[in-house]
């Protein structure tokens, strides 16, 4: 696991030299555009995109091979803004890309969802991506002047997050970088992997095109997708260096009906084992006190672990394109082995449409999503709270710098969450989202006084209703995103009778394509 002390400034004395071929264009979509999400999750919908399309980031390769066999006699009028807007971001990434983003914002935002363009209030940033025949990097570099916390001496000014090398062997992707990743068919949030924390430097091994497996002695063919990764967690935590593995398989065993499994572990870090025979007893799930053999020990656990599957089904109702989608996804289990190792499962779910909303074309959606569990105490049969995301031995938990990997909200959270993705011309976009959260709903948190361990967002039981909306400009080769929010936070059970508070958030991002 030495790799992992191999920097992401490395990468740039690699940039020099691959800078000198010609580009091609960029592998794969990223998780920063909430529109090409939503125009590609509905041609997939239509039967026109077979690739599996829920994960993350998501390959060119196949979506620009289904695009081509397209005839745009036969689509809808939504379909065919759909089909131009994607070709068109297929040009941009067919294209040695420099870009320089600006953002300013009244405060850093809580939650970051698929397609928010920020984290932090204000920054800049320069990007530049290249790709030849065997080999693709993206180079990333942002100021952010903000981001100190001098009572912990944090300086996270300078920032590489984004940047990665690629390289192409076969049919497989080997990269090293940090990257977002987004696991699931959800809009909102994520139980298992969201953009909501900063990427972290994983090496990660991808398959690049969905090559349908072929059942035997039939015509049925399965289009599917694998990818897995290995990342450091090298924030401040209690753990230092926790290593974090993930793996995702995503298939479509018809065209109406996408599945996928997730799994997520973390082991290793300072003064934790972290040999390929613990790595192997992770692997095999065998990481829970008294199963397979193991004691109650802390030393005897190799991890933290976390398990799931999804599902969206694609239908049409009175000719209005619908989908019904939900995730299954599950913390470790008790002592009592077997199939209860990957137990204390939340569930999400939610539908989405395809609609004229004022004569726009719109994905409108809504999601409910709820992470309270009570958790049974190892060897004590008493429940718990305040255990979705955390670890008796990783206290930090599912997170990291001070954001949890997958639900927005953390644990404890009861949200239902009604947003909007409308085209309202050929330049301009807008999306719009209202939030009900109930946050940290039980009233207690593991460690209230402590910022590494525990829930990051309230440590009090929090109801919040807001309102965001962001509106998306193009004007040749700029960019403009304006963003706000306003949201009515409650403390129904706070001992100090805390006054209700209104807060509001603003943003302007401005980009430019060299």
């Amino acid at each position: 696991m030495r790799f992992f002390n191999f920097s992401i400034k490395n990468v740039l004395l690699l940039n020099c030299f691959i800078f000198s071929f010609p580009a091609l264009t960029e592998p794969w979509i990223d998780t920063s555009d909430i529109y090409l999400k939503a125009h590609i999750q509905l041609l997939a919908d239509s039967g026109h995109i077979i690739t599996p399309v829920t994960t993350y980031p998501l390959m060119w390769h196949d979506i620009n091979q289904d695009i081509k066999k397209i005839n745009t006699s036969k689509l809808t009028d939504a379909q065919q803004n759909a089909y131009f807007y994607i070709n068109h971001q297929f040009r941009l990434a067919n294209k040695n890309q420099t870009r320089i983003k600006a953002q300013v914002g009244t405060d850093d935002t809580r939650f970051s969802s698929f397609g928010d363009t920020h984290r932090d209030s204000n920054s800049l940033q320069i990007q530049s991506t290249t790709l030849m025949d065997n080999f693709a990097t993206n180079i990333s570099y942002s100021y952010y002047p903000d981001s100190q916390d001098k009572e912990r001496n944090i300086d996270e000014k300078k920032r590489w997050d984004n940047s990665y090398l690629a390289a192409f062997w076969g049919n497989w992707i080997i990269t090293l970088g940090k990257q977002d990743r987004w696991f699931g068919p959800t809009w909102d949030t994520s139980l298992s992997l969201s953009n909501n924390a900063r990427p972290m430097t994983a090496v990660s091994l991808t398959r690049k095109s969905a090559e349908a497996f072929i059942i035997p002695f039939t015509e049925f063919d399965i289009p599917w997708t694998v990818t897995t990764f290995m990342g450091k967690m090298d924030d401040d935590r209690e753990i230092k260096d926790t290593l974090l593995w993930g793996f995702r398989l995503n298939f479509k065993p018809f065209k109406s009906l996408e599945i996928g499994v997730t799994r997520l572990a973390q082991w290793g870090g300072e003064g934790r084992p972290q040999d390929l025979s613990t790595f192997w007893n992770v692997l095999i799930g065998k990481d829970n006190c008294s199963a397979g053999g193991l004691d109650c020990n802390k030393t005897q656990e190799p991890g933290n672990q976390q398990a799931g599957f999804d599902m969206r089904y694609s239908f049409n109702l009175f000719d209005t394109p619908l989908a019904l989608y939900g995730q299954y996804f599950a913390e470790d289990g008790d002592d009592s082995g077997g199939l209860s190792m990957v137990t204390k499962a939340k569930y999400q779910g939610g539908f989405d449409m395809q609609i004229n909303l004022l004569s726009l074309p719109t994905t409108a959606y809504l999601e409910y999503t709820d992470t309270f569990q009570n958790c049974p105490a190892l060897g004590t049969g008493d429940d718990i709270g305040d255990c979705f995301y955390e670890h008796h031995i990783y206290e930090t938990g599912m997170r990291f710098h001070e954001r949890t990997l997958g639900n927005l909200y953390d644990n404890d959270a009861k949200t239902l969450v009604f947003g909007t993705i409308s085209q309202l011309n050929s330049n301009t976009r807008m999306t719009t989202k209202w939030r009900y959260l109930d946050l940290n709903y039980d009233n207690s948190d593991k460690a209230p006084n402590n910022p590494t361990v525990g829930n990051p967002l309230t440590s009090i039981h929090e109801k919040v209703y807001m309102l965001s909306t962001t509106v998306q400009h193009n004007y040749q080769n700029w960019r403009f995103t304006l963003g706000a929010d306003i949201s009515r936070s409650s403390f129904p059970d706070s001992a100090n009778n805390m006054e209700n508070t209104t807060d509001f958030n603003g943003s302007l991002t401005v980009e430019y394509n060299l």
